[in-house]
């Protein structure tokens, strides 16, 4: 295995260690192997333990360690047992008992110091762990080299980062000098390696290698898997960690420290399990305070700031000097803007380890995850001011650099990072992008920025530019406020780089984000045709421009999402999230969060669609409150979250309910709103087809006779359908059904209409859209045509006819300037007779009065045909124009 970074794979270097296995163990190590139960008496006590039967070894470990038997891997292995369920004071007092029972001639003090220190860190009871590490060392214990490690840890936590990192340097000397190394040696050695790899990155290798030979040492050991896990996944490889984090708990399901592996490799690929294998930590030890700080962690993404406090909390009841707890503490205390408990936490934090840059790294992550990226550039600028090897604070300096539009020095500071830590994906991927981003065409409007791709700006940035000045213009009215400018939006034409962009990896499901000022989209060359309306992503985006900025980024997620699809809705006829049967279902079976919990249905889904839902469910409250309580309290809303409330406080001065009561207002809402479809839904059985009358079962019963060639009769159930669950928009809707039929049967007056229905429903049908245009103009409905034409190119506006068809219908109605906008798009999409396409710009130009441009354009063509018979006449016609306009 070899630590990879995506298109690059490091070759392992020349190793500094070097590699005996196949000499025989000397007689020490020999001895020291059978003494820690490996073939050994002990050996029932050791395979209970790794298999997480903690009950069964402690009871063996204790029976022998009272018997003074197999001293001192009896007591250290009854400590072991003990702690790994958290009982820490327990382990201590075993250690006291067993000590007693100790051998005559043993120094069982210094034989168990190690254990004992291991016990007093994990209760924070630090000068107390140092002293009894030094005593192993000192004493040549037969685990000295793992107190060493300890030691180096402890000392690396307390900011003496010179005197650890000497010690681990140590561990390569002692690899090279031993004959044969233990598998818990082994894993020390790894350890050490995963330290001093922040200077020396070659080192991770030897890392992985160490722990390579610990498993192959000892196959019946989680530990060292879990070991290599982790460093893979440090190394944002979850690829390679997923399998030995999983082959840990198949030996060991219950293992704690392997459910907390596995917790952080769900977070880093996204998964909503991270909360949930977290929690199982703490069922097999509630005091593994790593596991308690990591929850506090998942709950401030989710800014549950009370939850995510009270678990740091927790984690201090057992350590209370834990920097990670602590650090959460701080990081709540900023989210509530708290500034005396924020100071607090962060001198509790230096105190302990002045030169504790994760502090600042951690306060950036979440700063950035709660939009926040003006505060994670200077908190990551903190970290690696502390520490100028903290190569996360530099990459998340670099990555947020980038956020807030300075992408100059984002990209040198993500350069320097790479440098330090070549196995950095996501600032690998980003580099990459970098270059691509530098090939990109810049568009200007009064108030954006484009960037777009060169082959897609012609076209795409005709529209883009218009709609988004709109869309400011009709947000600065409705909000009252102007987002700092010039936004830019920078549009990928494809999918992967936007993600990149956005998260530093491939594979997010969305199509924009907003970081404030600086927006990112798909651009509609980036999906499949028809997989999403661009216009209304782009009316989204800016909408979270706009609230991100009136509240100084300080809007929690659910309100930002719902009134951005809110603002859709004013924007256009289909714009915006539509109702589908399964939120409805979802709400009938009390499956949506309560208020309370809100943005766990945006980043935690408890079941396949709740994201969607959730979207869709935040834009119905905002809804509500505008509708029954006027835009001036979503007004009030936004202004109480920029003055720093929270959520309970914010919907008590602004709307004067509590959070409970808006919530049963909200079910009301939706209730009353959707209370005939949610009748026709019914309440299915499992097993039990659905009624004849329900939703489904009218649609059954429409396609059973169109199956058969009833066509009236299919006819009557898609218009019972519709009628139960008119806002169904999906592409089996029986509005979209019907129309096909109707279509079918010749029926173009009410194909027409239920085409009309459905496309204001669904924006995204570029089809359906079609069709109804196709019909619209068969019905002399020129104008409507051409409407629904326009409304397509939100869709796709790459689709050489629909341009087509768009100039030709303006030229008709003389609607010169649209005419001219399409002949331009037209010709930014490389038609294949260039020379026709100027000439038709050129005469669009010249019946709309724009004489210097249409010589432009004439020229352009009779460059490309100097004998095309058409475009001289007109040269001569422009040239004629008696009143040389413009």
């Amino acid at each position: 295995m070899r630590l990879t970074v995506r298109r690059m794979r490091f070759a392992p270097p020349a190793l500094a260690l070097a590699l005996v296995l196949a000499a025989p163990p000397s007689g020490r190590a020999q001895e020291r192997a059978e003494a820690d139960g490996v073939g050994g008496p002990l050996a029932e006590a050791l395979e209970a333990h790794q298999t997480g039967d903690y009950g069964q070894a402690v009871a063996a470990y204790r029976s022998a360690a009272r018997s003074g038997r197999e001293f001192p891997a009896s007591a250290r292995g009854w400590a072991r047992a003990l702690a790994a369920t958290g009982e820490y004071e327990s382990a201590l007092e075993a250690l006291d008992r067993a000590a007693a029972r100790a051998p005559d001639g043993t120094d069982a003090d210094t034989e168990l110091a190690r254990a004992r220190g291991r016990q007093l860190y994990a209760l924070g009871r630090l000068d107390e762990a140092e002293a009894n590490f030094r005593r192993a060392i000192e004493g040549r214990a037969g685990d000295a080299q793992l107190a060493r490690l300890d030691l180096g840890r402890l000392l690396f936590d307390r900011g003496a980062r010179e005197e650890a990192l000497a010690l681990f340097d140590g561990f390569i000397d002692f690899y090279n000098r031993a004959r044969r190394l233990e598998p818990a040696e082994l894993r020390a050695v790894g350890a050490a390696l995963t330290y001093l790899g922040a200077r020396d990155p070659d080192l991770f290798h030897d890392a992985v290698r160490a722990f390579e030979e610990a498993i192959a040492a000892d196959p019946g050991d989680p530990e060292p898997r879990i070991d290599l896990g982790l460093l893979f996944l440090d190394k944002y490889d979850s690829f390679e960690a997923g399998p030995l984090i999983d082959e840990a708990l198949a030996r060991n399901p219950s293992h704690a420290r392997a459910l907390l592996a596995k917790a952080r490799r769900a977070k880093f690929d996204g998964s909503s399990e991270a909360l949930e294998l977290a929690q199982q930590a703490l069922e097999t030890n509630p005091r593994l305070t790593e596991a308690r700080a990591f929850l506090a962690r998942l709950y401030l993404e989710l800014e549950d700031v009370d939850e995510a406090e009270a678990e740091a909390r927790r984690a201090l009841e057992t350590n209370p000097v834990s920097l990670s707890a602590w650090t959460e503490i701080a990081a709540a205390a900023h989210l509530r803007g708290d500034a005396a408990a924020f100071a607090e936490a962060r001198d509790r934090v230096l105190r302990l380890d002045p030169r504790h840059a994760d502090l600042y790294v951690a306060l950036a992550q979440v700063a950035y995850r709660t939009h926040r990226y003006a505060d994670a550039v200077a908190f990551a600028r903190q970290a690696v001011t502390l520490d100028p090897l903290s190569w996360p604070g530099m990459a998340e300096l670099g990555l947020n650099q980038l956020r807030v539009g300075d992408l100059e020095a984002g990209h040198a500071t993500l350069e320097a990072s790479f440098e330090g830590d070549p196995f950095n994906v996501w600032v690998f991927n980003t580099l990459d992008l970098l270059e691509e981003l530098a090939g990109f065409e810049t568009v200007e409007s009064p108030r954006f920025v484009f960037s777009m791709h060169p082959k897609e700006a012609g076209a795409l940035s005709i529209y883009a530019t218009a709609l988004a000045e709109e869309a400011f213009d009709a947000m600065r009215a409705r909000y009252g406020f102007e987002p700092p400018t010039p936004i830019s939006v920078e549009v990928y034409d494809r999918h992967a780089d936007f993600s990149v962009r956005t998260v530093g990896l491939a594979g997010i499901g969305a199509l924009g984000v907003s970081f404030g000022s600086v927006l990112a989209m798909d651009s509609p060359g980036a999906r499949p045709g028809g997989a999403f309306n661009w216009g209304s992503t782009l009316w989204h985006e800016i909408s979270h421009a706009f609230t991100l900025g009136y509240t100084e980024h300080r809007i929690p997620r659910w309100l930002s999402e719902g009134l951005a699809v809110l603002d859709e809705r004013h924007a256009r006829e289909g714009w915006g999230s539509d109702v589908d049967p399964g939120f409805l279902a979802a709400f009938r079976d009390e499956r949506l969060p309560s208020l309370e919990r809100f943005n766990y249905g945006f980043v935690r889904p408890a079941y396949p669609g709740q994201v969607q839902h959730a979207y869709y469910m935040a834009s119905l409250l905002c809804e509500m409150i505008e509708t029954t309580r006027g835009f001036d309290a979503v007004l009030a809303m936004l202004a109480g979250y920029r003055d720093g409330l929270e959520t309970p406080e914010v919907v008590e001065r602004a709307l004067g309910t509590t959070l409970a009561g808006l919530d049963r207002e909200l079910r009301d809402y939706i209730g009353t709103r959707f209370g005939p479809t949610l009748q026709a839904l019914g309440t299915p059985e499992a097993g039990a087809p659905p009624g004849p009358d329900t939703f489904a079962g009218l649609l059954m019963t429409a396609a059973e006779a169109q199956r058969e060639g009833r066509t009236e009769e299919a006819m009557r159930s898609l218009e019972r359908a519709h009628e139960v669950f008119p806002e169904y928009a999906g592409a089996d809707a029986p509005i979209l059904i019907l129309g096909h039929l109707r279509r079918e049967a010749g029926d173009f007056a009410g194909a027409a209409e239920a085409y009309r229905t459905y496309t204001a429903l669904n924006e995204n049908h570029f089809e359906a859209h079609l069709a109804l245009a196709d019909l619209e103009q068969s019905l002399g409905n020129d104008a409507a045509a051409r409407e629904t034409l326009e409304r397509a190119i939100w869709i796709d506006p790459f689709h050489l006819d629909v341009h087509a068809r768009l100039a030709a219908s303006h030229e008709t109605a003389e609607a010169w300037p649209e005419a001219v906008r399409e002949r331009r798009a037209l010709l930014a999409l490389a038609p294949a007779d260039p020379a026709e396409a100027h000439y038709r710009l050129a005469l669009a130009l010249h019946r709309g009065g724009d004489a210097r441009g249409a010589r432009s354009a004439v020229l352009d063509a009779l460059e490309i045909a100097p004998n095309f018979e058409a475009a001289l006449d007109l040269l001569l016609e422009i040239r004629g124009d008696p009143e040389g306009r413009r």
